[in-house]
């Protein structure tokens, strides 16, 4: 045999062995690292029991929050689509390709919900996303982290004024790459900008902005983005997110764009009534991934402001297509 090429031959078994090595540590390390804790310091919130903080809380939760969707079981769903407030006793498991979740109790149940759970823990799983025992999830609500220190107190304060209610979700199980995901791609969050100042609700721009990015969390669903890594792939708002149908295999719904882009843009031809009385609808597709329940119980001026906002956005040439596709690339409607 040539000598160069046996020594070419054995390089390459060497760099073949260090890969399969490599890889293999890599595994391993997911295994356990996925459960590695953060140090991530408490915040200094704490629940209110002021009336009117108690109401704003209500107003989050079962509104443009939305916290009843992923916190409530599959059997409320009927009543959830109409707008009215469901028991926040935990969501079903939700199979992804990373394993399955689900929402935990939000009620202050000691032994199943939260009532063994601090306001500053809860506090620090809505800002960073870091859970009592300092572990990490996916970051499916990576926008609370905006919330204004007042909404945040409001909502810890509404669930605090919850009856107790035993519920136990199905407990979640990762898979290889669900583990491999948590150990290497997915950090703590923290909000996006300093922590605001109270805002006063009005049907205003800024206020509107802070509904499509903060309450509402408009964006991570309007904007296409990876499903492993959570990445962000288009600009903010132009849509082209697609999710499987429950009802319907061969059927995906894309979310569409909401800028204002003459060509492209969803609702660039609605006036500010025709939004409001979409909203004002709810659900008219079953099925659909659109959370009009919670949005539909908004008031006239947070959907002004909301409204006005997306309209105030650049526009961003993005096709779409139909909201409704099959998945094979035909239009279903």
């Amino acid at each position: 045999m040539n000598k160069w090429l046996k020594r070419t031959m054995i390089v390459l078994a060497a760099v073949a062995g260090f890969v399969i090595l490599a890889s293999v540590a890599a595994t391993l390390y997911a295994l356990v690292g996925y459960r590695k804790t953060w140090d991530v310091p408490l915040p200094a919130t704490r629940a209110s029991t002021d009336s009117s903080a108690i109401a704003r809380g209500r107003y989050i939760v079962y509104g443009p929050g939305r916290c009843a969707d992923c916190h409530s079981p599959d059997s409320t769903r009927p009543q959830l689509f109409l707008g009215q407030e469901v028991p926040l006793i935990g969501g079903p498991g939700e199979h992804t390709y990373l394993g399955t979740w689900s929402a935990p109790n939000l009620t202050p149940d000691s032994a199943t919900g939260i009532g063994a759970v601090s306001d500053g823990q809860l506090a620090r799983m809505m800002r960073h996303g870091v859970n009592r025992e300092g572990r990490i999830g996916l970051p499916f609500m990576d926008a609370f982290a905006d919330l204004t220190e007042e909404d945040l107190i409001a909502v810890l304060s509404f669930l605090r004024s919850l009856p107790p209610q035993p519920g136990v979700p199905p407990k979640p199980q990762l898979n290889l790459l669900g583990k491999i995901t948590l150990s290497y791609f997915i950090q703590p969050y923290a909000p996006r900008t300093t922590l605001r100042e109270k805002l006063t609700p009005e049907p205003s721009v800024r206020y509107g902005e802070y509904l499509a990015n903060t309450l509402g969390g408009c964006g991570a669903c309007h904007t296409a983005r990876s499903l492993k890594t959570g990445e962000y792939l288009s600009p903010f708002f132009s849509g082209g997110l697609a999710f499987h149908s429950h009802l319907h295999p061969d059927t995906v719904y894309v979310s569409p764009n909401l800028t204002p882009d003459s060509a492209t843009g969803r609702i660039t031809a609605w006036s500010e009534q025709d939004f409001m009385q979409r909203f004002r609808a709810g659900l008219l597709i079953p099925d659909a991934p659109m959370p009009w329940g919670g949005f539909s119980r908004m008031t006239d001026d947070d959907l002004r402001a909301l409204y006005r906002y997306l309209r105030s956005l650049a526009p961003v040439h993005h096709e779409t297509g139909p909201t409704i596709q099959h998945v094979h690339g035909q239009a279903a409607g």
